[in-house]
């Protein structure tokens, strides 16, 4: 194996382990699955793609009373789980535009657009909602800002990532009575470390070896000058 496969597998593998527990949080924390989420409960877990939306909260049932919001939220969901990605981006969208606005609206259309891969877009959907939340709702402004983070590790930004989460993390600490998991923050940050110092070491034997093929090449070129050429 290679110097950079080699190090190419252990950086995933860092990265990406932990996943399930950034997705459903340790100790009590418990939530409903949303439509696309799978629950799986382990001791270890290396995943190997990005991690789903987390859970949402339990929506009301559907009835002549329920504001059209949350039907148009609810139709997102069964679009979600049939994975047609671009009816539920249709329905939250609908949801977000109503009156009044349903803030969480741009938490599923966060969930959504990376779903499809549009992970610019999910972060930027994720920040709104996180905007909109604010300390009205500081439970969705955990959940849109631990989203931020994840989507950020999905796209391999991991700077911005580890930005993200220490962001999650002091919005955690300071509002204590939300059901948030700071820790999880800390574990993130410690494998986004160790993901980029391997990295750094990489690029260092790479450098090496530029430095010894150039090396080779010119004492191959300076014995060809001493022996003349025909």
């Amino acid at each position: 194996m290679s110097v950079k496969m080699a190090v190419g597998t252990a950086a995933v593998v860092l990265l990406l382990a932990g996943a399930a527990r950034a997705q459903t949080g340790t100790g009590t924390g418990t939530g409903t699955t949303t439509p696309g989420t799978t629950t799986t409960t382990t001791t270890t877990t290396t995943a190997t793609t990005p991690p789903a939306p987390p859970p949402a909260p339990t929506m009301p049932g559907v009835s002549e009373r329920t504001p059209a919001a949350w039907v148009a939220i609810q139709r997102g969901h069964r679009a979600f789980q049939a994975r047609d990605f671009d009816t539920a981006l249709a329905a939250y969208r609908e949801a977000a535009m109503s009156t009044p606005p349903l803030t969480i609206a741009h938490y599923f259309i966060g969930a959504a657009q990376r779903a499809k891969g549009s992970f610019d877009e999910a972060i930027e959907s994720f920040r709104t909602a996180s905007r909109l939340a604010g300390d009205s709702d500081p439970g969705l402004k955990a959940k849109a800002l631990l989203n931020i983070a994840m989507t950020f590790e999905a796209k391999r930004d991991l700077a911005s990532a580890r930005e993200a989460w220490l962001e999650y993390k002091t919005w955690c600490t300071t509002h204590a009575s939300i059901a948030g998991y700071p820790q999880i923050a800390d574990e993130r940050v410690a494998a986004i470390d160790a993901v980029q110092a391997l990295d750094q070491n990489y690029e260092a034997v790479r450098q090496r070896i530029a430095d010894r093929v150039r090396q080779a090449a010119e004492d191959a070129a300076a014995a060809a000058a001493a022996g003349g050429t025909p």
